[in-house]
């Protein structure tokens, strides 16, 4: 129970454009801690009070957005503030409430470089069970392809260190960036070369089952002579 209120905090990100600060605490937030009490054995053992309501923050997504650009051949990257190793990745952040994956990418990429962008496609999922940075909880990371419609950087200090247009192929091969990050560079490189259709999922919107609402299905894209039945 003690996750949910804390991924809240977590959710209170930096947002330079909005004038959100991280080390500002809403009394909401305040007030939404459950309340704990010390048990025999020196724990703290925890329960949602009645009246509190499960944190929509909880069941949020974390979103990177790899912004490519076709023409020169460049990827948009940054360096976190306040990290132990500033190593290159895509911008990304955490998604609000009822926000698609495409448009949580566009709107952190601007929040964090200033550049806008359209989303393209789907690239990858991680899933890491006991992460250290969502309280040990499994934590689902998802990365975007996006197409660039603005070129000049102007990033959020608060939280990047650098951001710049680095070269696709030799964000793929250097040593000074992470294994994901790595990976889906190369995975970018490949499409670059020889087709996004070769590595790219895309989203169909369909009815659900519940009266008057839809979802989105990322997937492969699916020939058209499949579509319907010969």
């Amino acid at each position: 129970m003690l996750w949910l209120a804390a991924r809240r905090v977590l959710g209170a990100r930096t947002q330079c454009r909005r004038g959100w600060s991280r080390t500002v605490m809403s009394d909401t937030m305040v007030d939404s801690w459950p309340v704990g009490k010390v048990d025999r054995f020196g724990g703290v053992s925890v329960r949602l009070q009645p009246g509190h309501q499960r944190d929509e923050a909880a069941f949020r997504s974390w979103l990177q957005g790899a912004v490519l650009d076709e023409v020169s051949g460049k990827v948009l990257v940054v360096q976190d503030r306040n990290k132990t190793v500033n190593a290159w990745k895509f911008p990304g952040g955490l998604s609000d409430p009822g926000e698609d994956i495409g448009a949580t990418a566009v709107r952190e990429v601007f929040e964090e470089t200033g550049i806008k962008s359209e989303f393209q496609s789907l690239l990858s999922i991680r899933q890491q069970h006991k992460h250290p940075g969502a309280f040990g909880k499994s934590d689902m990371y998802i990365i975007c392809r996006l197409k660039p419609l603005s070129y000049n950087i102007n990033f959020c200090s608060q939280e990047c260190l650098r951001c710049e247009w680095m070269d696709l192929k030799e964000l793929a091969y250097t040593s000074n960036t992470t294994p994901i990050t790595s990976r889906i560079a190369k995975l970018l490189f490949y499409g670059y070369r020889e087709g996004f259709h070769n590595i790219d999922l895309t989203v169909r919107t369909f009815p659900a089952v519940y009266s008057g609402l839809f979802y989105s299905l990322y997937h492969k894209e699916l020939p058209a002579t499949y579509e319907t039945p010969e």
